[in-house]
């Protein structure tokens, strides 16, 4: 028999009805707000061109088969890591290929931009600033051409792109639902101004590091700056390290969406 606090609500946001975890979902505390977007093509993979700030930026994403242009889906940013000269667009794409069975499965759409930093340089990162702004327009553009639940809007990145995402998910923790990271810390939003004690609200966060990257001790103490803000360990705060170095192993995002996936920014 099922504790009181396990029981089933029919929740009104259509889209947590694939959520693996559904049965704890309080549907009296979330109201879909769907984007109502038409004209995008749908199912499969696609890539597009925006112009921010006159400049032209391509993204690519994909569409799951699930996807009924009357029902609102969540959608999820993901940001690649650092790469050499010119390799923005493929590490993008791979990022796509990464995330693609989880987002068929689960009837997510997934969304990839190039770093703007990954052209002309060595080994190139992010310019949070300009890459933020590019994100805000991709985000307007899929809202304008798909049915999106914009009370689920997800954010994941890897290596420097996981470093950018903190700061971009604690400073926008009324934007995102919730985010996650893979193989990064807390020291480029430390630094910029976005610890975890700043945000406007304890949004869910996924952490996922080997246990022989270089970046593993600095992620375990982050745990301490999140709950000294609040958050919940294995509530609304999770760390999965694995045996292994900077890598991506092939079950973090079933993982991380198995535990993000049934919040909304109004929780």
């Amino acid at each position: 028999m099922l504790l009181a606090w396990q029981v089933m609500v029919t929740a009104s946001v259509p889209s947590l009805n694939d959520c693996p975890d559904m049965i704890f979902i309080d549907g009296n505390e979330n109201d879909s707000m769907p984007s109502n977007g038409v004209g995008g093509g749908a199912p499969g993979n696609f890539s597009r061109t925006i112009n921010v700030n006159t400049e032209d930026h391509s993204y690519y994403y994909f569409i799951p088969s699930s996807y009924q242009g009357n029902i609102p889906m969540p959608i999820m940013a993901l940001w690649h890591g650092a790469v050499f000269s010119g390799g923005g667009p493929a590490a993008a794409l791979e990022m796509i290929d990464y995330w693609q069975t989880v987002a068929e499965d689960q009837g997510l759409i997934i969304v990839a931009q190039a770093a703007i930093g990954s052209e002309n340089c060595e080994v190139c990162g992010w310019l949070p600033g300009s890459d933020s702004q590019v994100l805000a327009a991709i985000l307007d553009d899929m809202e304008a051409r798909y049915n999106i639940e914009t009370t689920r809007r997800y954010a994941w990145g890897f290596s420097a792109g996981g470093f950018v995402m903190h700061a971009i998910g604690l400073n926008a923790a009324d934007f995102f639902a919730a985010y996650a990271v893979s193989g990064a810390h807390l020291g480029f939003a430390n630094g910029a101004g976005y610890p975890p004690a700043n945000a406007v609200r304890n949004l869910p966060v996924y952490i996922s590091v080997g246990t022989s990257d270089s970046h593993y001790a600095a992620a375990s103490a982050d745990i301490n700056d999140f709950l000294l803000a609040g958050w919940v360990y294995n509530k609304n705060l999770w760390f999965d390290d694995f045996v292994g170095g900077h890598v991506l192993p092939g079950a973090v995002p079933a993982k991380a969406w198995n535990k993000i996936c049934i919040t909304t920014n109004l929780n």
